[in-house]
């Protein structure tokens, strides 16, 4: 009877541990749909903004794929707990599952704060970020979706950037 009590003891423990750990996985992700439905759902017509440098940088790897980077540095405000995804823009308007987009704060759990003139790595003041991702296509447009909180770290700033990039090959010499 002991022993029956030990197991089932055992199985209750290990089946509340298992729930517990894919919640937090779960809601990141479902944070990630809910910030790529956002992007879908928004009418972009900014190209750059007014709290922070962004551009769109296209290198060629090989003969069939590119690299995109989408940089976001130089802050003229102060941003805290920033969260960032890039979504390419194509002809659906639907959210695609097979793919992850890149993404910065959503779905890891780090924190990323940028404030003009100060870095600090070891308490999470950046530089800048980077999202990056890999295309056969030699040219992309790309919807940016940057969120953070403001210097009372109560109010938080959405923007949504549209952003394009072609590959072009230099000259040569």
């Amino acid at each position: 009877m002991k022993k029956i009590l030990l197991y089932l003891s055992l199985l209750l423990l290990i089946t509340g541990c298992q729930n517990n750990t894919h919640q937090p996985e779960q809601e990141k992700y479902n944070s990630y749909l809910s910030y790529y439905q956002s992007i879908l759902d928004s009418d972009i017509e900014m190209s750059s903004s007014q709290c922070y440098d962004i551009a769109l940088v296209v290198n060629k790897l090989d003969e069939q794929q590119y690299r995109y980077d989408v940089i976001i540095d130089n802050p003229r405000v102060a941003m805290y707990d920033i969260k960032a995804l890039a979504v390419v823009n194509d002809l659906t308007i639907a959210i695609d599952k097979e793919n992850m987009m890149p993404s910065i704060g959503i779905l890891d759990d780090s924190h990323y704060n940028m404030i003009p003139n100060q870095v600090d790595n070891e308490k999470n003041f950046v530089p800048g970020l980077d999202l990056s991702l890999l295309s056969s296509s030699s040219s992309l447009r790309i919807s940016v979706m940057i969120e953070w909180k403001d210097s009372s770290e109560i109010n938080y700033v959405r923007e949504y950037i549209n952003l394009y990039a072609a590959y072009k090959d230099s000259p040569e010499e």
